[in-house]
């Protein structure tokens, strides 16, 4: 119980990372070392959140949560469409939406890649009985 709290507030604070991180970065900018910090951090945290946090009976949601905001994070972060022409006024928005999407990727990747070979295992464990 202890270390589902655990990795509950590491997922917390990785989404307030994100969202500032983020949020800081499209208002005035990352310096390249805090941002390779910042991300280093969210991965940690993406890992406590999959070692800790996520259960059997979550695993399948969690999974299919993760591949939809990577898939939204990959169309985000494509060179074509960040390159589509936007009015100014809407330029910076989504710049915000690009850059706070990129973070959570980054926080929930390593966590899902930690669940999915938790998965794995437990299906092959299930197999060799």
């Amino acid at each position: 119980m202890a270390s589902q709290k655990v990795g509950s507030y590491a997922f917390l604070l990785g989404v307030i990372i994100a969202l500032i991180a983020g949020i800081i970065q499209v208002a005035v900018g990352l310096d390249a070392v805090v941002a390779s910090w910042l991300a280093l951090i969210l991965v940690i945290l993406g890992l406590i959140v999959g070692f800790l946090n996520i259960k059997d009976k979550h695993v399948t949601d969690f999974l299919i949560a993760t591949i939809a905001v990577a898939m939204i994070g990959l169309i985000a972060l494509n060179p074509a469409v960040q390159a589509a022409p936007v009015d100014m006024i809407a330029a910076p928005i989504v710049a915000l939406i690009n850059a706070i999407v990129g973070n959570i990727v980054t926080l929930v990747a390593p966590a899902a890649l930690i669940v999915g070979v938790k998965q794995i295992i437990a299906l092959t464990k299930e197999q060799v009985v």
